[in-house]
C-alpha cells in the first residue's frame, strides 16, 4: 500500500476541489503543511502575505468574486488570533471559506507550551465546521467534509492541524467528494408566482430591492421591472445586477445610497426583495408594509422586515415566470416620479464630477475611472468614503466586478481584496480604492503585491481624516474628535518598497497617473490629495417642509450644496 504524509493528503484533496491559490505565512506549526504546498505547487500557488489577516481577507474576496471557496492558513498562537477578522468578513458576507489552523505538536497540547493555545473555542462562533485532527487517517476525511460544509452553509470551516499529525503516513487511499458536489437551488411554487402577480397589480407604489442573489439574473430583473413599470434600488454588493444608466434604477439604500432610493422606500406599499438580505432592514423599512421576499436561504425570508409573501426560490428562475404569466403594466405615475427623481439625482452628483476646486473633490476620481478603466475592470472597495462614491458615481454594466466587506465592513480590505482578484482574473484590470485610513490598515500587502507582481492600480484616495465617521460625529454630535489623520505620502512608500507610486493634486495628473498605470507590469499606487468633503447623507436628508423646518432646509442644502433635486412628493404632485 502506498504511504504518503497525512499534510499530502489533505492538499490533495483541497486541490480536487478546485483551489489553485492558498494564503499564509509560515510558522514553525506549518512544517508539515508547507512541504506538502512545496510537492504540490505545480497545482496550487502558496502566497506569502505579509499578514495573517491579509490572507484572510484575499481568501474572502476569492469566494466573492468566484464563488468559490477561498483557503487561508495561520501558524499557532498569533497566526490564529490573526487571522480572525478576515473569517468574520466571511462569515457576515456568507461566503466559503477554509482556514487550517497549524498548531503545536500533540504532545505539546494542553500544557501551557510555546504559543500553545486553544483554537477551537476562539473560532466557535466565527465557523460552520471547526474540528481538532489527531487521528492523521482521519486529516484528508476532515478537510474534504469542512470543504462540503463550508459550501453548503455559505461561512468559514476551521480544521485545526498540530504539526505531527501533518506529518504522520498514512495510506494514500482517500477520494475527496470534490467530484460528486454540485450546488442545487430550491424550486419554487407557481401559486406564489400568481399570489406575487395579484400582489403587484394591487399595489399603487411598489419597488423592487434586489441584492447579489440577482447578479446571474441581470435579463430576469431587467425584464420583470420593465414588464410591470417597478423601479429597482439594488444593495450596494448587488451594484451591477442592472446597469446603472438604467432609469428604473434608483440606486443604493442607506447612508451610501442616494436620495431618490430613500425617497422611494419611503412611500412603497410593497416592497418585492429579490436576492437580498439587508442589515439595516428594520431602519430603513417601514414594518407593516407588504413586501414579498425571494431568496435561496430560508433564514432569510422575514428576517428583516415581516413577509406578506416568502418564495423559497432561485431568484432567476422565480423573476422568469413572474415574466412569462402575468400582464403587463403600461408606465405608472409613479415609476414616473421615480425616474424624474433619479435623473435630477444623477446631475446634480456629476455637476461635482467637473469640478476644478482645489484641493480637488474625490468625484472626478469617479469620472476618471468610468471614463479610462476597462469595460470589464473589478473594484475592490475599501470601507469608507470610497463605498458612497463608488455607490453613487461608478457606472457598470453588468461587465465589471467589485465587492467590500460588505456587514462586517471591515476596513482594510482592499489591497489583500486586490490580490485576490488578479490571481483569480489575471487578464482583468483590477482597481483597488482605499481610504488613507483603510490604506494605513493593510498597507503592506502592497509588498504582496510586488513579490508575485501582480499590476493592480491601488488608489488611495487622501483626504487626511476618517471622513465616513467625521460625517457620523457631524451628524449626531454637531462636532468631531479624534477623527483626523497625518499627513504620508503613500507615492513615496510605494518606490520605497520597490514599486511605482504616483502623487495626484489635480484632475490632469491624475488622467496622466491612471494611463501609464493602466500600462504598468507591477502594481502602482496613485496617491490622490483630495478635499476633506462631507457626502450628502441620504439616510438623513433634510428637504421636505413637511418634515424640516425652511431654516433647516436651507442649512442642509448649503451645507451639501443641493440644488434642482424637489423632493417625491413634490415631483408626483406636478404628475397626478
Amino acid at each position: 500500500m502506498k504511504k504518503i504524509q497525512a499534510a499530502e493528503a489533505m492538499v490533495k484533496v483541497i486541490t480536487d476541489w478546485g483551489v489553485d491559490h492558498i494564503y499564509g505565512i509560515p510558522g514553525s506549526s506549518t512544517n508539515s503543511l508547507m512541504r506538502a504546498l512545496k510537492i504540490y505547487e505545480d497545482k496550487i500557488q502558496y502566497i506569502q502575505v505579509r499578514h495573517e489577516e491579509g490572507g484572510a481577507l484575499a481568501a474572502s474576496v476569492d469566494a466573492k468574486l468566484t464563488g468559490k471557496i477561498g483557503v487561508a492558513f495561520g501558524s499557532g498562537g498569533p497566526g490564529h488570533t490573526h487571522l480572525i477578522n478576515g473569517m468574520y468578513d466571511a462569515k457576515f458576507d456568507r461566503v466559503p471559506m477554509l482556514v487550517i489552523a497549524a498548531s503545536t505538536h500533540s504532545k505539546n497540547l494542553n500544557t501551557d507550551y510555546f504559543q500553545e493555545m486553544d483554537p477551537v473555542p476562539l473560532y466557535t462562533d466565527v465557523s460552520v465546521y471547526n474540528r481538532m485532527v489527531l487521528n492523521p487517517s482521519e486529516l484528508p476525511r476532515v478537510i474534504d467534509q469542512a470543504i462540503r460544509t463550508a459550501y453548503r452553509d455559505r461561512g468559514v470551516a476551521v480544521v485545526h492541524v498540530p504539526v505531527d499529525i501533518g506529518y504522520a503516513e498514512i495510506d494514500d487511499t482517500y477520494v475527496s467528494s470534490a467530484f460528486a458536489y454540485e450546488p442545487t437551488f430550491p424550486l419554487h411554487h407557481q401559486k406564489d408566482i400568481l399570489k406575487t402577480l395579484e400582489l403587484i397589480k394591487e399595489a399603487k407604489r411598489p419597488v423592487i430591492f434586489a441584492g447579489r442573489g440577482t447578479h446571474h439574473a441581470r435579463e430576469e430583473l431587467k425584464a420583470f421591472s420593465e414588464k410591470y413599470s417597478i423601479p429597482v434600488i439594488l444593495t450596494f454588493l448587488g451594484k451591477g445586477a442592472m446597469d446603472d444608466a438604467h432609469p428604473h434604477l434608483l440606486g443604493q439604500l442607506g447612508r451610501l445610497g442616494s436620495k431618490p432610493s430613500m425617497e422611494a422606500i419611503e412611500k412603497t406599499d410593497l416592497l418585492i426583495m429579490i436576492g437580498a438580505e439587508y442589515p439595516f432592514g428594520r431602519d430603513y423599512f417601514k414594518q407593516d408594509i407588504k413586501s414579498v421576499q425571494i431568496n435561496t436561504d430560508p433564514v432569510a425570508l422575514g428576517k428583516r422586515l415581516p413577509s406578506t409573501l416568502g418564495i423559497l426560490g432561485d431568484s432567476k428562475a422565480v423573476m422568469a415566470d413572474l415574466v412569462a404569466m402575468g400582464e403587463k403594466i403600461e408606465e405608472t405615475t409613479w415609476l414616473k416620479a421615480n425616474v424624474i427623481n433619479r435623473k435630477n439625482w444623477l446631475t446634480w452628483i456629476q455637476k461635482f464630477e467637473d469640478s476644478n476646486d482645489t484641493p480637488m473633490r474625490p468625484e472626478p476620481v469617479m469620472k476618471a475611472l468610468n471614463e479610462l478603466a476597462n469595460d470589464d475592470a473589478i473594484y475592490i472597495i475599501d470601507v469608507g468614503n470610497n463605498v458612497i462614491l463608488s455607490s453613487r458615481e461608478l457606472m457598470f454594466t453588468g461587465k465589471q466586478k467589485h465587492t467590500t466587506s460588505g456587514t462586517f465592513a471591515t476596513m482594510g480590505i482592499g489591497l489583500p481584496g486586490g490580490i485576490a482578484a488578479k490571481l483569480s482574473y489575471p487578464e482583468r484590470e483590477v482597481y483597488t480604492l482605499s481610504g488613507d485610513g483603510a490604506m494605513a490598515m493593510m498597507m503592506q500587502e502592497y509588498m504582496t503585491q510586488l513579490k508575485y507582481k501582480l499590476p493592480i492600480i491601488n488608489l488611495v484616495l487622501c483626504n487626511e481624516s476618517y471622513g465616513f465617521i467625521q460625517v457620523a460625529q457631524e451628524t449626531e454630535n454637531k462636532e468631531t474628535f479624534g477623527v483626523d489623520l497625518p499627513v504620508a505620502d503613500y507615492a513615496k512608500f510605494a518606490e520605497a518598497m520597490g514599486g511605482v507610486g504616483y502623487k495626484v493634486e489635480n484632475y490632469d495628473q491624475l488622467v496622466d497617473a491612471l494611463t501609464k498605470a493602466k500600462a504598468s507590469t507591477i502594481p502602482v499606487i496613485i496617491d490622490i490629495k483630495v478635499g476633506n468633503v462631507s457626502h450628502l447623507p441620504a439616510h438623513k436628508l433634510v428637504l421636505d417642509t413637511e418634515h424640516h423646518s425652511q431654516e433647516d432646509i436651507d442649512a442642509f442644502i448649503q451645507k451639501y450644496e443641493v440644488s434642482e433635486m424637489p423632493v417625491l412628493r413634490e415631483i408626483l404632485a406636478t404628475l397626478e
